[in-house]
């Protein structure tokens, strides 16, 4: 089974932790990933080949810093039990900045599920289509542009994503995650350039459903989306396909660029109030 690992080593991931490469794995070919308690089990469904797989361990970025790499804002929405959620939005201009070095600075937009109590909470697993600037664990390119991935990210420390879609300005993008029996479905779905998807088996039970934005190695906040950023026609259902009324409620992490959430109906907007400020 391809893993498609890059060289050994640590590779820093959005959320400012180094992981061991070992622990990143870029699939693309039809697979499924159980998950359990005891560490994950991950399948070829076109082979049969399992390959059985460790918890992870990781480390922390060192203290004082002169960046952040963490959530900036997201809006959430807890519930008993969610089953399905959808959401559309528009791939936006490109920051105008990389950081002090071209390629230091990533942006990762999107709509995700989180088992437990949600983000600093008790997550166990996070299911999430990704649309990503620069590089990631997934993308080892810094200088890569706008990517739509699906990923699923354990607690744990592993991570696992779909075949990765180049997207530009101005596409029209759909994030969906779905529960059937006891398997969720991740697509990316970009339309014609094609749908980024990854399948998690184990009865995972999501509880929050979220939409994000998130940064790594940010120094500026040129280094984020400038324009609004509108993630429309949100929609929620329980695991029994009953709809639900999202009741979203924002967080902000990261005050420096003056982040602000906007609700209109089913829609959530996200804005700045500062552009050229320095973290």
């Amino acid at each position: 089974m391809r893993f498609f690992a890059a060289v050994a080593g640590a590779t820093l991931m959005p959320d400012g932790r180094d992981y061991d490469e070992q622990c990143i794995h870029r699939l693309e070919e039809h697979h499924t990933v159980i998950t359990t308690e005891h560490g994950d089990t991950v399948v070829n469904t076109h082979t049969g080949e399992r390959v059985v797989l460790p918890p992870c361990a990781s480390k922390a970025t060192s203290p004082g810093v002169g960046y952040y790499s963490d959530w900036v804002v997201d809006t959430v929405s807890r519930h008993p039990s969610i089953g399905r959620m959808a959401t559309n939005w528009t791939v936006p201009a490109a920051p105008e900045s990389r950081g002090p070095v071209p390629g230091m600075s990533s942006v990762y937009l999107f709509n995700g599920l989180e088992t437990g109590t949600g983000h600093g909470g008790t997550s166990k697993g996070i299911l999430q289509p990704v649309l990503s600037y620069g590089k990631s664990g997934c993308i080892l390119n810094p200088l890569a542009g706008w990517r739509f991935t699906a990923f699923f990210v354990l607690g744990s420390g592993r991570a696992y994503c779909g075949k990765v879609i180049e997207v530009e300005e101005g596409d029209q993008l759909q994030g969906r995650m779905t529960k059937t029996g006891d398997s969720w479905m991740i697509e990316a779905d970009a339309g014609a350039k094609g749908v980024s998807t990854h399948t998690v088996s184990g009865g995972l039970a999501v509880t929050a459903a979220y939409i994000t934005i998130e940064g790594m190695v940010i120094y500026n906040c040129k280094a984020l989306p400038k324009e609004d950023l509108v993630f429309s026609a949100n929609s929620l259902s329980d695991s029994q396909g009953k709809a639900l009324e999202p009741q979203w409620k924002t967080e902000i992490y990261h005050q420096e660029c003056k982040p602000a959430v906007t609700l209109h109906g089913n829609d959530v907007t996200v804005s700045w109030g500062a552009s050229d400020v320095v973290v």
